[in-house]
């Protein structure tokens, strides 16, 4: 790994997106310019700290982390969890790049982020050069239903995967995020036929797209799914 020397800071702001404040941290000053995406009841400062930030050379990638609304700084008002809300999350990812002059962009999103860098590869189709999604998944079978049925109390997690929550929220908004993100995925496999609004748009993206996932989620189904929709995806 090569970093460059003097490191350059990584610098946190807000900028007003539609109806709210939307948190960001910016890294690097390079012509690649790329947007993260944190997973469910993330943050930036949890999913991308600076020590993943600083594995790229800041010379070559300016990286945009944001906050969705609801997650970490882009708090009040709290976030409310809803089958469309990663459809909703990335009209303010592809405005905040606006706002910021950081387009074109590769967007890189995590978990439930994936979702929504789906939806704003599709929606910002002459914005997005390139699209990233790891662990992600736009469709829910009975085994991830019961998984996050099996883990809506989060008050029965072991401490040791409480704890990088609990470093920037509090056990109540963590329990009551987690619950109604758990019923979320409940609904879509229950109402929606296991399908996430995200999946419905898989075959609009065009642009190159890199699946990452690891061997043993049990959180992501089989990559095929989406391969299927998109089949120049690797």
């Amino acid at each position: 790994m090569t970093v460059d020397e003097n490191p350059v800071s990584i610098i946190e702001g807000k900028e007003f997106i539609k109806d709210r404040d939307i948190g960001y941290c910016k890294y690097g000053n390079g012509p690649i310019k790329c947007l993260f995406i944190c997973g469910g009841v993330g943050s930036y400062k949890k999913d991308y700290p600076e020590v993943v930030l600083r594995a790229f050379k800041e010379s070559e990638v300016t990286i945009i982390c944001i906050d969705p609304p609801g997650y970490g700084t882009s708090r009040p008002p709290d976030r409310v969890q809803e089958v469309n809300r990663c459809k909703m999350d990335s009209e303010y990812c592809i405005e905040l790049m606006k706002a910021l002059n950081q387009t074109p962009f590769v967007c890189l999103g995590w978990s439930e982020g994936g979702r929504t860098a789906v939806h704003v590869a599709s929606n910002g189709k002459h914005l997005v050069t390139h699209l990233i999604l790891l662990a992600t998944s736009t469709r829910v079978d009975w085994r991830g239903d019961m998984a996050f049925k099996g883990m809506r109390n989060t008050r029965q997690w072991l401490q040791s995967s409480r704890e990088p929550y609990l470093e920037f929220y509090s056990d109540e908004y963590l329990q009551e995020q987690w619950s109604a993100l758990c019923d979320v995925v409940a609904k879509v496999y229950s109402d929606l036929g296991g399908r996430f609004p995200s999946d419905l748009v898989l075959h609009t993206i065009k642009c190159p797209v890199l699946l990452i996932n690891g061997g043993s989620d049990r959180f992501v189904m089989d990559p095929k799914w989406i391969q299927e929709k998109i089949p120049h995806a690797l």
